[in-house]
């Protein structure tokens, strides 16, 4: 499994904020693809080690993540190395990996397992509770790589259904040709209800990192909540985690674009069911239309609580509400939490773009 400078810059990120604890398990034997020199120079630290234009290692890596310096490979077949021969396939995790890792990281190996349900419980058998299971999946454009491309909605709706919490979620979008990214929010619904064909060219991954509580259950079966939501009153899962502005990002350095635009709506018109409707002011960008149904970054809150899905179909909106919103063309058709009316309910309604 390889390691890109983005990518690990952005880990490192996520395993300091949320005071990460080894040890750590990495799915596969994990190679830095960047040396220690242009990580450091990323993160603005300078590198005294002789070996710092050489390809960093893995462990000197999760060192310089928090002091993680407890750290094991695990692997279909020992032929790279790894600590631990163990086919994620499997139902029966050996004893000694029960409960052993405060982190383990699957950074491009779940795409080559055939058992996702298998794998995926195995991951949570191995954390303790409190650790944090950190995904890096492929999403779009990377056909024949493995067996799978998954949606984020396996992984948000999988974590939710087996207790866990939901911490970040984003989406990588990048060209082999250009060192800049682009880094989304990916929540459910950031890609709207059941649509198809609204990427471009670009290679898109998920990356996602959620954490065991005592109460977590190993083993889970979800229901796709972006439908399952219209029958069993089911909340939005992505309003706990952390929404942002979405950012490019080249060679580990975040590139500014300026604060997020802000402002509050406060009088609504009644659009029939539960769909309310606010006229947008001018200078704003156009949300979405019909030949680009998810271009619009804009995030609705409700008393500093994230709504949603976006992008839900306004029939959706006026039949099943629940925070369910869309930016389209100049306006927002959103829905209150609760069915409230929005005029009178005596909260506040934020938009962020």
């Amino acid at each position: 499994m390889g390691l890109a400078l983005n990518v690990a810059v952005l880990l490192r990120g996520w395993l300091l904020a949320h005071h990460a604890n080894g040890p750590v398990a990495t799915l596969g034997v994990m190679d830095c693809g960047f040396s220690e020199k242009a990580f450091t120079k990323a993160i603005e630290k300078v590198s005294l080690w002789a070996s710092a234009d050489h390809p960093m290692s893995a462990a000197r890596y999760f060192q310089m993540c928090g002091g993680l310096n407890d750290l094991s490979s695990i692997d279909i077949s020992k032929y790279e190395g790894a600590d631990f021969e163990f086919d994620l396939n499997n139902e029966s995790l050996p004893p000694e990996l029960i409960g052993r890792f405060g982190v383990v990281l699957n950074g491009g190996t779940l795409e080559h397992v055939f058992h996702v349900p298998n794998a995926l419980t195995n991951i949570s058998r191995m954390l303790r509770p409190g650790g944090l299971a950190v995904h890096i999946l492929p999403m779009s454009n990377c056909v024949d790589h493995g067996f799978y491309q998954f949606s984020p909605t396996l992984m948000l709706d999988y974590y939710a259904a087996a207790k866990f919490d939901l911490l970040n979620s984003i989406s990588l979008h990048f060209s082999p040709q250009s060192p800049r990214w682009l880094v989304k929010p990916a929540l459910l619904g950031s890609y709207g209800e059941g649509l198809i064909g609204t990427f471009d060219q670009r290679i898109a991954f998920h990356m996602l990192v959620a954490r065991k509580r005592p109460d977590s259950l190993d083993w889970a079966i979800p229901i796709q909540s972006l439908y399952g939501r219209k029958f069993t009153g089911q909340r939005h899962l992505s309003d706990a985690i952390e929404w942002f502005s979405p950012f490019e990002i080249e060679n580990g350095r975040r590139i500014e674009s300026g604060k997020p635009t802000e402002f509050r709506i406060e009088s609504f018109a009644s659009n029939g069911g539960l769909m309310w409707g606010a006229t947008l002011p001018d200078y704003l960008p156009r949300g979405d239309d019909s030949t680009s149904p998810i271009s619009s970054s804009l995030a609705l809150f409700e008393d500093g609580k994230l709504l949603g899905p976006p992008h839900s179909a306004h029939d959706t909106i006026q039949k099943i509400g629940r925070g369910a919103y869309s930016h389209w063309g100049g306006a927002l058709f959103l829905s209150s939490s609760d069915g409230s009316d929005p005029n009178t309910n005596g909260r506040q309604y934020l938009c962020k773009l």
